[in-house]
């Protein structure tokens, strides 16, 4: 029956199912775990079934979470029962004790099934970011060639005592590029790109995490090539240790130092690669800090890469600025990240549309277009924007005055104390980019 039931009938019946457990399990007295863990087993065979026909992968990503949760409660129910009867003399403990190792086993496959999967969904694809679309940072481009590029094309040249870098560790200021930089790497390489964040790698399940680094290493060894390894805020994985931490946050950080030495020793230094990157290097533990070959400083954007990032933000719509205007707007936002230009970029670009509000002159071109005009202009049509066809409304282009004052309201986010502690660390354990 259950089998030719639709998806949408298939969840209800799972959801009615887990209702009438979770109804029994908050009783105060007199609790039927065996009702319990038959209405779980039941629903759990519900989401097996709509796993098979499922084709959304974060629909499919949900249901083994929530597989995983279900066998897990079934265990845990099936020891209190077998409990329950040993107390009460049951011959059937045996049977539970059986039925145990069954469940132990499915729940260890559909755990192995889940993290490879999970690690499968942060293999990227080619990225639509080039070295070429990154302004500046000649520094950090040639570091990451000579690492993970040329060896690949010219494998030839890294014999004997040359080696290309493991392991690269970007650091600097929020908004300066540093996962971009990484998406541009994705682009460039042909190999196996591994793009990862600390909540990728840390599951609420004790244990789990340091199956999960386990997983993410042997799958990148495995691949044919050398594979790529980019874990975004790697300072959330691995902060100075101390007395006051939890067990299953150091045995965390003991894996990821393992697989890291493991890739060394095992004769796949090779295969693969580690890019990381942070916004807080200080926190680092300091046995993470020292196998980074090589820590480049991810500076704020100097003025010809602020100048050549909001041309690039710019690309697309009508913008009428002058070389003169473009220079002053450089020198104005000294201290701006990548990101905060993005922001004043945008604000900018929305002057006009803002304008279209209040318009009521238009002036219509040969082909048919309404662009908004002074109300002197003795060719100007006079009208709400809300009375013109939509289709052929037009903005006016953009102008400097538009930037100045976006300005006003968008201002730099990085505070210089900042920049004075990575310049601290720089000089202690760092290089520039």
């Amino acid at each position: 029956m259950a089998e030719s039931m639709d998806p949408l009938t298939l969840y209800q019946a799972a959801s009615e199912y887990l209702e009438i457990a979770a109804m029994e399990s908050q009783k105060q007295a007199n609790v039927d775990i065996g009702l319990m863990q038959t209405n779980i087993s039941l629903a759990h065979d519900l989401i097996c079934q709509i796993h098979s026909v499922e084709t959304d992968p974060l629909i499919i990503g949900a249901l083994n979470q929530l597989s995983t949760v279900l066998l897990y409660q079934q265990e845990t129910l099936l020891i209190k029962i077998r409990q329950l009867d040993r107390q009460a003399g049951s011959s059937s403990s045996n049977d539970s004790m059986e039925l145990i190792g069954v469940q132990k086993n499915d729940q260890g496959d559909m755990q192995k099934k889940a993290r490879r999967q999970a690690i499968e969904e942060t293999i990227a694809l080619k990225g639509q970011f080039c070295f070429n679309d990154v302004a500046g940072l000649e520094e950090a481009k040639q570091a990451l060639r000579e690492a993970i590029i040329m060896p690949v094309q010219f494998p030839q040249l890294f014999t004997g005592g040359r080696k290309p870098w493991q392991r690269i560790l970007l650091y600097g200021p929020p908004g300066t590029g540093k996962s971009r930089l990484a998406q541009a790497v994705s682009s460039e390489i042909r190999s196996n790109f591994y793009s990862v964040s600390s909540s990728d790698l840390i599951s609420s399940w004790v244990g789990e995490s340091e199956k999960l680094i386990k997983e993410l290493f042997q799958h990148a060894t495995s691949q044919e090539g050398r594979s790529v390894v980019f874990i975004d805020e790697i300072d959330s994985v691995c902060r100075k240790r101390s007395s006051h931490e939890e067990e299953h946050t150091r045995r965390v950080k003991t894996e990821l130092l393992k697989q890291m030495e493991g890739a060394d020793s095992s004769g796949s230094s090779d295969r693969i690669f580690l890019l990381c990157a942070t916004n807080c290097p200080w926190e680092l533990d300091p046995a993470f800090l020292r196998r980074f070959q090589k820590r480049i400083y991810i500076p704020l954007p100097d003025v010809e890469a602020r100048h050549a990032l909001m041309r690039l933000h710019c690309q697309g719509n009508d913008v009428q600025l002058s070389d003169e205007d473009w220079l002053l707007l450089a020198q104005k936002t000294e201290g701006f990240s990548g990101s905060d230009l993005a922001t004043l970029v945008n604000a900018a670009l929305f002057e006009p549309v803002r304008d279209l509000q209040g318009t009521d002159s238009w002036i219509q071109t040969p082909d048919g277009l309404f662009i908004p005009c002074h109300g002197d202009n003795p060719l100007s049509i006079t009208a709400n924007i809300n009375e013109l066809p939509p289709e052929r409304v037009q903005v006016r282009g953009v102008c400097v005055q538009d930037f100045l004052k976006s300005l006003v309201s968008n201002r730099k986010t990085v505070m210089q104390e900042e920049l004075i502690r990575f310049a601290q660390f720089t000089n202690s354990f760092g290089q520039h980019g």
